[in-house]
């Protein structure tokens, strides 16, 4: 019998992309793996995972920041990994215990820490070295996308025959809504519909300045009543998103309602006229992939793994273009026929992405690693 450690330490009450990332793969481990085999590691105010194959093992102390579940996970999990007598363990999330004795698998999920000017230098500092030790600690290295697993390669050369791109699945809570549930939570946002959607942490990487920018061109420049909604909680950097926002014309149209729950998040999507994310690096990129589920017309940029990801089922653009964005949200917005073709292809691609298929891939490179396919 296989048995697997997951670390779980990004999976926390109200996760980013990596903290549903490793819940969702922790999920659908749990379903095809034999009862019992599967073990994760939880900070002690991490939510239950309410399945009765998983074994959940919490922090012994309080991890309150990244710094203090780093240091659990390289003094105190090494130990109880082996007392587990696990086959292997796989952290979704960049980073390995050095004095880990069983075959190793880590997430790469991009580089983006290696930018300080994207990233906090703190979390540069760190994932820097740290990301470094787990390349050349790892048996196996998982990429969520070809742009990922080549760009590790550039950074990493030694990491070449051990990364494998296994993309990540759509959790199944997105998809279009019945039209009278669209109908209701449009009656219940009020004056901001019809409005253009954004969904990601408030951060530079993202590119919400020029995204503002762009919305400003549109309106400015046709009748579209549109408003812009801004979902995600803030991240870092956020002194210039915040300036440009409240000295902008159009800032009684700008709306920050910060971090939404799951289970509104679908009908956000749902009931959006356009969905725009003009980011400026993403490994993957799951808020297209959800929107496009939702049945929303999707923008987005033609750099690094979002095309990869939306295929043709989207319209990119250089988002360091504003007049190219903008022109992209005003063609969808004002052709019909083109949001409804984009609606369409979007959903027929969201559904090649799924969760039980990345969950089998992931068991298949474990019993390679464990049977020593890879070194």
């Amino acid at each position: 019998m296989l048995r697997v450690a997951v670390m779980g330490r990004s999976i926390r009450p109200c996760p980013s992309g990596v903290g549903r990332h490793a819940a969702n793969l922790v999920s659908s481990l749990a379903e095809i793996l034999p009862a019992r085999s599967l073990s994760v590691f939880l900070t002690r105010d991490a939510p239950r995972i309410r399945n009765q194959n998983v074994r959940e093992i919490r922090a012994p102390f309080p991890t309150p920041n990244e710094y203090a579940r780093a240091f659990w996970e390289q003094t105190i999990v090494p130990a109880q990994v082996m007392a587990l007598g696990v086959d292997v363990y796989h952290s979704p999330n960049y980073i390995l215990p050095a004095a880990l004795t069983r075959p190793a698998v880590v997430t790469i999920h991009d580089l983006t820490f290696l930018r300080p000017s994207l990233h906090r230098l703190t979390s540069h500092l760190y994932l820097s070295v740290l990301t470094s030790l787990a390349v050349r600690r790892s048996n196996a290295i998982i990429a969520v996308s070809a742009w990922t697993r080549d760009a590790i390669i550039r950074r990493y050369p030694e990491a070449a025959g051990r990364v494998e791109v296994i993309y990540q699945g759509l959790d199944p809570g997105f998809r279009r809504p019945a039209p009278e549930t669209i109908t209701f939570f449009q009656a219940r946002l009020g004056a901001i519909v019809p409005y253009v959607l954004f969904v990601g942490t408030l951060e530079p990487r993202k590119n919400i300045v020029r995204l503002v920018a762009a919305f400003e061109q549109m309106v400015s420049e046709t009748d579209l009543p549109h408003h812009l909604v801004l979902i995600g909680a803030r991240g870092w950097k956020t002194e210039e998103i915040d300036r440009v926002i409240a000295v902008s014309p159009w800032r009684q149209r700008i709306h920050r309602p910060g971090y939404v729950s799951e289970e509104d998040l679908p009908c956000w999507y749902a009931a959006a006229d356009l969905f725009v994310y003009p980011s400026l690096l993403e490994g993957f990129g799951l808020p297209p992939l959800e929107a496009m589920a939702s049945g929303t017309p999707v923008v987005t940029s033609n750099c690094s793994a979002l095309p990869e990801v939306v295929g043709d089922a989207a319209i990119t653009v250089d988002p360091g273009n504003t007049r190219a964005l903008s022109a992209a949200m005003r063609r969808v917005l004002s052709d019909p026929i083109l949001a409804d073709s984009l609606r369409q292809a979007g959903q027929r691609r969201a559904e090649m992405f799924a969760w039980s298929e990345a969950a089998r891939r992931h068991v298949a490179l474990y019993e390679r690693i464990t049977s020593g396919g890879h070194r």
